[in-house]
């Protein structure tokens, strides 16, 4: 749970180190996007980058004209009930990056053959054990999970990509760093 806390501080830290400033009127012009890609045929991912700004919308005291919070706003504009906006969330911490040219939420190039159920599931999958293990789009999630855990990155403990960082950092450096880093966290 804190890392999902730490995804969410993260993309608010981005937005403000972009100047986007929440506004009325953003979060109008988005819940009126919202509300017409839910009156067409669509999909989970067309949802979340206008999803992504209202949640976070909130933490600039935008306010939600009415609603409590993003779950009633799901479930008064859209008619989503608590399940789908922690699938809109997981997917949106998980895989979409900020960028800084549209100054939009986009999904990662990375990831936009898969499904939102394939994401959902990935999501408990660093991004980095993902790009390194053989998987696409046509495998299922099962097949995903198998092939991440055959690749060896991950076995019984869950590691950020900052952590796999340094993990992978760490088994490069020669002796001297290790012994340096193995007497600063009290190793033997």
């Amino acid at each position: 749970m804190s890392n999902e806390r730490e995804l969410t501080k993260n993309m608010k830290d981005i937005l403000k180190r972009n100047g986007i400033v929440a506004s009325l009127k953003d979060y109008e012009a988005r819940k009126d996007s919202l509300i017409a890609i839910n009156a067409s045929p669509h999909n989970v991912l067309d949802f979340i980058p206008d999803f992504i700004m209202i949640d976070l919308l909130k933490e600039f005291d935008c306010g939600f004209s009415g609603y409590q919070n993003i779950d009633e706003f799901a479930e008064g504009v859209l008619g989503y009930k608590h399940g789908n906006v922690q699938v809109m969330r997981t997917i949106a911490r998980h895989f979409f990056i900020f960028n800084t040219h549209t100054k939009e939420f986009e999904l990662d190039y990375n990831f936009k053959d898969y499904s939102s159920t394939q994401l959902e599931k990935m999501a408990k999958w660093s991004k980095q054990e993902l790009l390194n293990a053989d998987i696409n789009p046509s495998m299922t999630v099962y097949e995903i999970d198998a092939e991440v855990r055959k690749n060896g990155l991950k076995k019984s403990i869950r590691v950020t990509d900052d952590e796999y960082k340094v993990i992978e950092a760490y088994s490069v450096a020669d002796d001297s760093t290790k012994d340096k880093i193995k007497e600063l966290l009290k190793l033997q």
